[in-house]
């Protein structure tokens, strides 16, 4: 990712997850935000400020038959408890 903002720049790049689990959500996010807390890896202490989203977020820019295709069956596994918690991360962290 670090490649790519630096060759294309960070303005129209953002990140999106398909992920069902908070907490790996959250560090993916921050780690893309702020750079990676551990230091471990090419990120850390590099940060993208890239804002990340959900595909869940992203519905509505995605035609319908593509979306039946691809992501109708996945979205099923999301309880809206667990979605609510995923979303309020990511808006937390984009600073919305």
């Amino acid at each position: 990712m670090k490649k790519i903002a630096d060759k294309y720049g960070t303005t129209d790049l953002l990140v999106v997850f398909g992920l069902n689990q908070p907490a790996t959500v959250e560090i993916l996010a921050k780690t893309f935000h702020d750079g990676d807390p551990s230091y471990a890896g090419t990120l850390g202490g590099v940060a993208l400020e890239l804002k990340s989203y959900h595909i869940l977020e992203l519905k509505a820019f995605i035609p319908d038959d593509v979306w039946e295709e691809q992501m109708a069956m996945h979205e099923l596994e999301f309880e809206d408890e667990l979605w609510e918690e995923i979303r309020r991360i990511l808006t937390e962290i984009r600073g919305e």
